[in-house]
């Protein structure tokens, strides 16, 4: 089905990003790629379907081939239908407003006459029971909910290969099942999957082959049950994370009296409303955001930085009230889409971004710490993924807030790097501050946050699926 041979790539002389890469994967086969952040996983991935060279203005040596014909002879949209793609943020998959039209769209601009694109959409339907999602504004939905459109679009394709880079990345436990599920159905269907993933154990009772990848080459080929087999530890160090489900371990609670939620409330519309009275939080401590898909976590995040221009709020620290606007002058935030917060021309300018009296010292600091000191000079857009949430992070841990938000800080980010995260973060808890983490990550929660919130409890007249 898919060969590489001598697999090269590079962003100008300087900047080789893959080495030598050769594989071959059958019809029908789930293969993994994983290892550290930045290591090429994603790179191979957008080698694989094109994006590298006809987007990113990659140079590429060596073959890659699929059904025989040379990918690098193509055009992209020849590429696309022979394997389809499904990315780490849904939001860059979509053409379209209304659900229906869009997985609707590949087929339209393929020239498909109207019966086999009603024939195919049924055949997804009995596939994937998706109807809830049909005829739905997309902004509307949640992030799983996007996620399980893209799979459905890669299905309704006709395609016999995806690629997915990290589609588990911003998923709750509950639409990872979701994902998990319709990924095993793929595979019995005969479709290849070709996954890049940092988030590995729903994928364990699939896989037939896991390679890692570090520096740009392929350092080991596993089976699935071999991988399986792999002791923790060296697991830990390979940067990899848990090859099974990990739960979590920290109380639900939210407890202090310098900041105090009296009220704090937003509609979601027909599907309810946010409503939040009287919890409160203490100087010093980390908490855990936690709920499903679609609870309000991000909208929480909003509220409390004063971004949230709809809704009610009565918000209170050390006694007296404050405002939208003085919450936000006392407010950091790493969005999770990370993108829309990268401006400069550097690494380190970025870092210096906004923040006033800023030291030397404390630059090489959290550069050091996340592991960013030989990118310092590199543009922040041309760095992989989870570089970018390192970058975001680190332009944080230059400020001196006291309300600190992370929006999913870890999501795309292997093992080692949580766990430098962590450390960070920990670090700059002081007594002068409130750190609130919105996450998934089970394992970085567990590692890091002193109690966790769910909000899924302050969610009213909620139709969440």
């Amino acid at each position: 089905m898919l060969a590489l041979k001598k697999l090269s790539l590079s962003y100008g002389k300087d900047k080789e990003i893959l080495k030598d890469i050769t594989l071959n994967v059958a019809e029908g086969e789930c293969i993994l790629f994983t290892g550290k952040s930045g290591s090429g996983k994603s790179s191979i991935i957008n080698s694989i379907n094109g994006l590298a060279f006809e987007y990113e203005n990659a140079l590429i040596s060596g073959s890659i081939k699929a059904g025989g014909k040379e990918i690098g002879n193509m055009k992209l949209y020849e590429i696309s239908l022979l394997i389809s793609s499904v990315f780490q943020n849904p939001k860059t998959h979509f053409f379209n407003v209304d659900t229906t039209l869009e997985l609707l769209f590949y087929l339209e601009n393929i020239g498909l006459d109207r019966e086999e694109m009603d024939n195919r959409m049924e055949d997804m339907l009995r596939v994937f029971p998706i109807e809830h999602l049909l005829g739905r504004n997309i902004f509307e939905l949640s992030g799983g909910e996007k996620q399980i459109l893209c799979v459905a679009s890669c299905y309704i394709s006709g395609c016999k290969a995806v690629v997915l880079d990290e589609p588990s990345s911003n998923l709750d436990e509950k639409y990872i099942g979701i994902l998990s599920d319709m990924l095993k159905i793929l595979k019995d269907k005969g479709i290849t999957l070709i996954l890049a993933e940092h988030r590995i154990y729903y994928l364990m009772d699939m896989v037939d082959r896991v390679f890692l990848v570090q520096r740009g080459r392929i350092c080991g080929e596993f089976t699935g049950e071999e991988f399986m087999r792999l002791p923790d530890k060296q697991l830990t160090e390979l940067g990899i994370r848990p090859v099974r489900k990990t739960k979590l371990e920290k109380i639900e609670k939210n407890s202090g009296k310098d900041l105090i939620v009296k009220k704090l409330s937003c509609s979601f519309g027909s599907k309810g409303m946010l409503n939040i009275e009287n919890i409160s939080f203490g100087l010093g401590n980390i908490y855990g955001i936690i709920g499903k898909n679609g609870c309000g976590k991000s909208t929480f995040l909003r509220a409390m930085t004063g971004l949230e221009k709809k809704g009610k709020s009565e918000i209170l620290f050390n006694g007296a009230a404050l405002s939208r606007r003085v919450r936000r002058k006392k407010s950091s935030l790493v969005m999770q889409d990370v993108n829309h917060q990268l401006f400069t021309d550097s690494v380190e300018e970025e870092m210096k971004l906004g923040a006033k009296g800023l030291r030397q010292e404390r630059i090489e600091e959290v550069l050091s710490g996340l592991g960013l000191t030989k990118l310092r000079d590199r543009h922040p857009m041309s760095l992989s993924g989870g570089q970018k949430q390192r970058v975001a992070i680190a332009s944080v841990l230059c400020r001196d807030s006291e309300f600190i938000f992370f929006d999913e800080p870890t999501s795309g980010m292997d093992y080692n790097n949580m766990l430098k995260i962590s450390r960070l973060i920990k670090a700059m808890a002081t007594g002068e501050n409130i750190i609130f983490i919105v996450s998934h990550d089970t394992e970085f929660l567990n590692e890091t946050a002193d109690m966790v919130l769910n909000l899924e409890k302050f969610r009213k007249n909620s139709d969440m699926i």
